[in-house]
């Protein structure tokens, strides 16, 4: 990967200093009819990789781009580019400009280069829509940095569509926890026989990851007749409210179990149950949780315990409550991460549809 050096205002770096100057001096329109970027000082049109640890103190190279009524358009010090390609690559399209022939759409403008890009006539099947060359750069080149321009635009797509969800989830956690506060105020979240919901819905995560029903009794200190009276009523208030404030507390509190009287007790039992190396290595590979994931559906498919399943990667069913509060958050703020989301799943439901596969595990 290639590493950049990206200019502020503040950027004490000699290379920084003198392309602020000289890029405001032009922006300006002072010398800018005299500035020719192919007779610079940093000018080096072999286009080789340049030492990381050289950016950001070598001289500048600015390539402007001029608008079709010769005003300047845009600039960038090609020497902030550690890697010779992507240097040369946005030379040429400051230079010889985004073809307007591709149009405005970006899904079709992609299409149309990639289909120039397997077309047996390269040359004309690229003229035919805008690309052209130069004293510096060929037709393939300026094909080439079209690219560069569609992978701005979709990563400008994704941010703004990552922006929107954070901010409709800022708005709906700020719904939700004024529900919560009007259910706090109103009595609804008050302890049934002592045992209130955080306690309750720690317990059913408990029970679910394994624990026996009378050690978890003994941690809540209470006698079955009076839980199965407490489990009614929790579960009579939560249907019986429209805002989901108490199945949000409950849900909380459910991924998060090792809290108040299991503070000790979850984590003694995780210690025995689960394998600190598996959990490590879902927590940081997305591309794993999917795989466990899927491997978990299609196993249901295939009448396989699911809890059996992820006991081969050293999980289990608490832990894989935990994963998931992980991922989840994760996966509705950032789109690239939901769309890679669909692309593993189509891989790793193809390869447990048999009935064998899956059998070795590979982290």
């Amino acid at each position: 990967m290639s590493t950049t050096h990206e200019f502020t205002d503040h950027d004490k770096t000699e290379q920084g200093q003198k392309a602020i100057t000289l890029g405001i001096q032009i922006k300006n329109g002072v010398g800018s009819e005299n500035y020719d970027y192919t007779n610079q000082e940093g000018a080096d049109f072999s286009w080789p990789n340049i030492d990381q640890d050289k950016i950001g103190h070598i001289e500048p190279w600015l390539c402007y781009q001029k608008n079709a009524d010769n005003t300047i358009g845009g600039w960038v010090d090609l020497n902030k580019f550690s890697n010779g390609k992507e240097r040369k690559l946005n030379a040429c399209l400051l230079r010889l400009g985004f073809p307007k022939e591709l149009g405005q759409d970006h899904e079709e403008a992609k299409a149309i280069v990639k289909e120039i890009q397997n077309n047996e006539d390269f040359e004309a099947a690229a003229q035919k829509y805008g690309f052209k060359t130069n004293e510096q750069f060929s037709i393939r080149d300026h094909v080439e940095s079209a690219n560069i321009k569609l992978e701005e635009a979709e990563s400008q797509a994704y941010d703004d569509a990552d922006n929107f969800l954070k901010e409709q989830k800022a708005k709906l956690d700020a719904q939700m926890d004024s529900h919560i506060e009007a259910a706090e105020a109103g009595g609804l979240l008050d302890p049934i026989n002592g045992i209130d919901m955080e306690t309750w819905a720690a317990a059913n995560a408990k029970i679910a990851g394994g624990m026996g029903l009378e050690e978890v009794l003994k941690i809540v200190e209470t006698e079955k007749p009076i839980w199965d009276e407490v489990s009614a009523e929790w579960t009579a208030r939560m249907s019986q409210d429209t805002t989901f404030a108490i199945s949000k507390v409950y849900g909380d509190a459910f991924m998060n179990s090792n809290i108040g009287k299991f503070a000790d007790a979850g984590t003694n039992q995780e210690s025995e149950t689960s394998s600190p190396a598996g959990n490590n290595d879902i927590y940081e590979d997305f591309e794993l949780y999917i795989k466990v994931m899927c491997h978990q559906n299609m196993g249901a498919a295939q009448g396989k315990d699911a809890a059996s399943i992820l006991q081969e990667y050293g999980l289990t069913v608490t832990d894989w409550s935990s994963v998931g509060m992980h991922w989840t958050p994760k996966m509705a703020t950032d789109t690239r991460m939901a769309l890679k989301m669909g692309e593993l799943m189509e891989k790793y439901n193809a390869e447990f549809a048999s009935e064998k596969a899956g059998d070795d595990i590979d982290f």
